[in-house]
């Protein structure tokens, strides 16, 4: 009986393959009716059983309860590097945004540790960020930045930085580095994104002047390399849930190979919410967890730019405190549970 009710609802009302795989679970249609969908479709159920494995992972009695921070920056003090003209870290954050200055904030704030984020101010010189990485291995995560410049580095270059080569694990595609004209779907960032998914390395999208520009681009890259994994940058650089963006964020969920971070609140925070905790971030936060499911969304906190702001140990509690209202369970995942999931071995974590 049990089975003819399953069927009846996998068949009359989940007539999707997405739906079906989410009503009945994707593992068990992948073994079973996904031999009889279009390849399109199987490549959809199969991701979304990937996504099923990470979550019952996030669940495991092994797993940490670390505080991991899945979005900030470290750079040299002026003191000790020459940056290139008129891409000098700000004034207020030249000594602030150094490696040891922020492990000083993760004793402060009780956060564990990061994945740092290539910061833009080094280009594409990732000496710094790589030996804070060496330093501190059970600390550190990394995520490079892409290149692709005309006769830039692309994919040869980022086969190099990603592991197991490299030491970095994630890589950043900002689309207003691409050339003039050029989109993020040209052959270089389709090679780019094709390497990112080979080297099971995730792709951070930075839509720092709204994501609409950029959606079909990135709605592209994830239907033609289904096995890239993908997180979105500070909600997308969505700022509220009136924001003309905000359904096109949610459309993502479609994709169950994006994350999305919930970071830099005070970037996205409407104009009657620019406060700490960020409350219009707390509306979207929940959003977002209902339309992704909470195993798809991780805290980050736009170190060090947050310190001009409301700083980095008020930072660590916006989740909290900004009205999403997340049960205790979905709190630890956000908060940590599943950048630890994402990474495996990462911060000292085994890796099993």
């Amino acid at each position: 009986h049990a089975a003819c009710v399953s069927g009846l609802r996998a068949g009359v009302l989940y007539r999707h393959p997405l739906a079906r795989a989410r009503a009945l679970g994707a593992s068990y249609l992948v073994q079973s009716v996904a031999p009889n969908y279009s390849a399109s479709e199987r490549k959809s159920v199969v991701a979304l059983a990937r996504t099923e494995r990470f979550v019952k992972a996030s669940s495991g009695t092994g797993m940490s309860k670390k505080i991991l921070d899945a979005h900030l920056h470290v750079w040299p003090s002026p003191e000790t590097y020459t940056y290139p003209e008129g891409k000098q870290p700000p004034l207020s954050l030249a000594t602030t945004g150094t490696a040891e200055s922020l492990l000083s904030q993760f004793e402060l704030a009780g956060v564990d540790g990061a994945l740092i984020v290539q910061p833009i101010n080094l280009g594409y010189d990732h000496s710094y960020v790589t030996g804070v990485i060496t330093r501190f291995p059970t600390k550190f995560v990394g995520c490079c930045l892409a290149d692709p410049s005309v006769n830039g580095g692309g994919a040869s270059a980022l086969q190099e930085l990603l592991t197991p080569t490299g030491v970095y694990r994630a890589v950043r595609f900002n689309p207003g580095l691409w050339p003039e004209g050029e989109r993020m779907t040209n052959s270089v960032g389709r090679e780019m994104f094709k390497v990112a998914g080979e080297r099971d390395a995730f792709v951070g999208f930075m839509c720092f002047h709204g994501l609409h520009p950029h959606l079909e681009d990135i709605k592209d890259l994830l239907a033609e390399f289904p096995d890239t994994r993908v997180m979105m940058d500070h909600f997308g650089f969505v700022k509220g849930t009136e924001d003309p963006n905000w359904q096109a964020l949610l459309s993502l969920h479609e994709y169950p190979q994006v994350t999305i971070k919930a970071s830099a609140q005070f970037r996205v925070a409407t104009d009657d919410a620019k406060q700490w905790p960020y409350t219009s971030t707390g509306e979207q936060l929940r959003v977002l967890v209902e339309t992704f499911g909470a195993a798809r969304i991780v805290w980050g906190s736009d170190f060090p730019y947050v310190t001009l702001e409301c700083g980095y140990d008020k930072s660590a509690a916006i989740v909290k405190e900004c009205g999403a209202n997340l049960t205790d369970e979905q709190l630890e995942l956000v908060m940590g549970g599943n950048l630890g999931r994402m990474f495996p071995g990462g911060w000292g974590d085994d890796a099993s």
